[in-house]
């Protein structure tokens, strides 16, 4: 069926029109003004979403003119589409192609949006799923062996998503659980990815960006130049930058933009023995040269030899948590997926430096986590006292 047909319907007119702009004349033609206005503005957002064109959002094509008008605009609460999850839709999902997965990211996205609060959210929702309920109705032949795939979403734990400002407050398992959940992996790659999460608190997208110079491993066969500020570094470190480096490096590198780290500084973190020697076993597996340049994670499934992506994290992560009974419900809070171990890991290290009674446990903490400006200068100015408080209480999977 071409565009130019939109369609044919068992009750009613054939439709004049896409069916979305169908519905709103149709169905809200006899509303007042600004329901139809309200009804127009959310259908709108919808279709720009499904076209990859919201406002906000930095996406892969865009140059950098528009990079900077965004930041402009929006600062620190642009979403970049890999932070959490990909909502991206490849700019060319129609309505009536819409899945259950589909639906639920088109929730989070509108969760993301830095103008509505959970009330604009929920009218949102309200407005599109009456649009696939107006087209089944009508019988549409575009739309009657699809369902409503807003409600199902409903159905499946999208409500969690939509309006929802409570924090999460996962179950926090035990480091021996832990330990059994990343050796169970039996794979050099996603087992120092994830012990790496759960000693540092980093996030997947930092997974996705990190390259070889990022890593100061204190070790013959490696090498390579290292970023100035492992320089000088005594022992093994990691740096985190808050923006990978931009222009054609950075695209030539396939960094993602900075809010996959979503931290406002520059990080380092001390790298324990454990993680040192896991890192070593990955990099004799590791397919690519080992050059300052190299991502230091890659894929060895599809996509070989390519920067691992962050989708990729997610969903071994998820496929392992199913296979050991870690995984509940959509968006249960207790799911170990990517961000469960950021918390994880926060809990597990704050909890250690309290119980030691060592000092500055929450200077500690937040210079792992990158989460606050004001301890700006503590990012790059370990003291060998606070490496050892972190270094004695960093949890440890294989002893």
């Amino acid at each position: 069926m071409s565009d130019a047909d939109y369609g044919t319907v068992q009750h009613g007119r054939n439709p004049d029109n896409p069916p979305l702009e169908w519905f709103v004349e149709k169905r809200h033609g006899h509303s007042a003004d600004s329901t139809e206005r309200n009804i127009r503005l959310r259908v709108d957002f919808f279709r720009r979403w499904l076209n990859n064109n919201l406002s906000w959002v930095i996406y892969g094509d865009d140059n950098e003119e528009t990079y900077v008008e965004k930041r402009d605009k929006w600062g620190e609460k642009v979403i970049q589409h890999e932070t959490e999850v990909n909502w991206t839709t490849g700019g060319n999902l129609r309505p009536e192609n819409l899945s259950i997965d589909d639906a639920q990211n088109y929730f989070q996205a509108l969760s993301a949006c830095p103008r509505y609060s959970g009330s604009a959210e929920a009218s949102h929702v309200k407005a599109i799923r009456q649009f696939y309920e107006f087209v089944l109705n009508r019988g549409h032949s575009w739309y009657t062996s699809t369902g409503n795939p807003i409600e199902l979403a409903l159905n499946e734990g999208g409500d969690k998503i939509i309006g929802s400002i409570s924090s999460r407050t996962p179950e926090i398992i035990s480091v021996d659980e832990m330990g059994d959940y990343i050796r169970s992996f039996s794979h050099p790659l996603f087992e120092t990815v994830t012990a790496l999460m759960a000693k540092t608190t980093i996030r997947r997208g930092v997974i996705h960006n990190l390259d070889l110079k990022d890593v100061y491993l204190n070790h013959p066969a490696c090498d390579w130049d290292v970023h100035r500020e492992l320089r000088h570094k005594d022992r093994p470190f990691i740096y985190i930058p808050s923006t990978p480096e931009e222009g054609k490096l950075w695209e030539d590198r396939q960094r993602v933009p900075k809010s996959s780290n979503k931290t406002s500084v520059d990080r380092t973190i001390p790298i324990d023995d454990e993680l040192r020697d896991l890192l070593l076993r990955w990099l004799t597996v590791h397919p690519g040269s080992l050059e300052s340049n190299t991502p230091l994670f890659v894929s060895l499934f599809r996509n070989w030899g390519d920067r691992i992506h962050a989708q990729t994290v997610q969903h071994k992560i998820r496929e392992h948590s199913e296979e050991l009974g870690y995984w509940y419900e959509a968006y249960d809070d207790d799911n170990i997926n990517p961000h469960y171990f950021r918390h994880w890991s926060t809990s597990v290290i704050d909890e250690r430096l309290e119980a030691t009674g060592a000092g500055g446990q929450a200077t500690t903490t937040k210079l792992i986590r990158g989460d606050e400006e004001d301890t700006m200068d503590n990012y790059t100015h370990w003291s060998d006292d606070r490496v050892k408080r972190y270094l004695d209480v960093c949890p440890k999977f294989y002893d």
